[in-house]
Parts: structure tokens; C-alpha cells; sequence
């Protein structure tokens, strides 16, 4: 009876870190060829707009093996506002990108102005998709979507950069100076964004 008890607990953790990820292994191929960015920008549907760059790195022996987290830590992302800049990268099948999107406007309501959502959809990414836009704004309306979506070409070139991605929800969170603070892979639990959003604001004193 234990056994079958602890059985089920493994089950529910694995499920709940879970997300798109079979699925996007297939239909999310890493690039063998990285593209810098520099001064890339990506405009909002609310007019926001997010400069990107990239760090150089110094060229060396192990420079072809580089992973997609160190990719992620060496971009700056910054924006005409002084706050903690989160993007969610999702695709609008994809059912933990759905799940999730309660407890991002939790913490929207709960931190306000302090930090900055923008969803990043990357259907057309990864797949053909006959009417991207139309897809989105389904999307949008099913799921009473708040947070301003980055629909603009560019996406493609910060894609490129990331050699692709594991899956989805792909959440990424910048400080508000760009700096990078940390990413999540997966339907998280909201406490643990909660966690690094209030000790990344403690340390700011804000």
C-alpha cells in the first residue's frame, strides 16, 4: 500500500514540472548555426518594445558546445520601464502554456508595476500554421489572455539565437537594468516565481 502511495506522489511531481516537451523535441530542432543580436527589437501589441543583445564570447576551445541556458544568461533585456522583465514563450496547443496562465496574472496582481509580462507565441516557429495571427487571437480570447504579446518578425532572429527551444512554457525572467536572473522549463509551481520575484526586488530594496 505504501509503495502504491509514494508511487502516485512520484507520479504528481512528474506531472507537475512537466510541460510541451515531447512534442517540442520533435517539432523544436536546436540551429547548429547562432545568430548575435545586437540592438534586436521586439514590439509588444501595446506598443512596448524590448531591446535585446547579446554578450560576446570570448572564442575558445569549447565555444561550439555551448547550451541553451548559457544562451539565455548571456542575453540583456531592456525595455523604456524599470522593472523585472518576464517572457513566456508558448504555443497555443500546448495545454501547461494554458494552465499556467492563471497564476502569471496572480503574480501580475500581486507585484504590479514592479515586474512586466510579455507572451512570446512561436507556433509559426515551429510548425506551419496557416493563420498564425488568427490562431493567437483565439488563443487570446479562450483564455482571457492579459499580458501583451510580441507577434513581430524578430521573434524569428531571437529564436535563431536560442538554437531553438526545449520546450514550452519556456518563462525567462531579466532584471530590470537587463541583466539576466533566472528561467523556468515546464508547468512551475507559481510559489517558486513568487520566490525568486520577491528576493530579486528584496535585494533592489524595491
Amino acid at each position: 500500500m505504501m509503495q502504491l502511495v509514494g508511487f502516485g506522489i512520484l507520479l504528481m511531481c512528474l506531472l507537475m514540472f512537466s510541460g510541451c516537451e515531447e512534442k517540442t523535441q520533435e517539432a523544436m530542432p536546436l540551429k547548429k548555426k547562432q545568430e548575435f543580436l545586437e540592438n534586436l527589437t521586439l514590439q509588444a501589441n501595446n506598443g512596448e518594445v524590448l531591446v535585446i543583445n547579446q554578450k560576446r564570447q570570448e572564442k575558445g576551445e569549447f565555444a561550439l558546445l555551448e547550451s541553451k541556458p548559457s544562451i539565455l544568461e548571456n542575453l540583456s533585456i531592456t525595455s523604456g520601464m524599470r522593472n523585472i522583465k518576464i517572457l513566456v514563450f508558448f504555443t497555443t496547443w500546448c495545454d501547461p502554456c494554458k494552465g499556467i496562465l492563471p497564476h502569471l496574472d496572480n503574480l501580475k496582481n500581486q507585484f504590479g508595476d514592479k515586474i512586466a509580462f510579455f507572451g512570446i507565441p512561436i507556433d509559426d516557429l515551429v510548425g506551419d500554421v496557416e493563420n498564425f495571427k488568427g490562431a493567437v487571437q483565439v488563443f487570446n480570447v479562450e483564455n482571457l489572455l492579459n499580458m501583451p504579446l510580441i507577434l513581430d518578425e524578430n521573434r524569428t532572429e531571437l529564436f535563431k539565437a536560442l538554437g531553438g527551444i526545449e520546450g514550452v512554457p519556456l518563462i525567462a525572467l531579466y532584471g530590470e537594468n537587463g541583466e539576466y536572473i533566472i528561467h523556468y522549463l515546464g508547468a512551475i509551481p507559481e510559489e517558486m516565481i513568487e520566490f525568486d520575484l520577491t528576493q530579486n526586488l528584496e535585494q533592489k530594496g524595491l
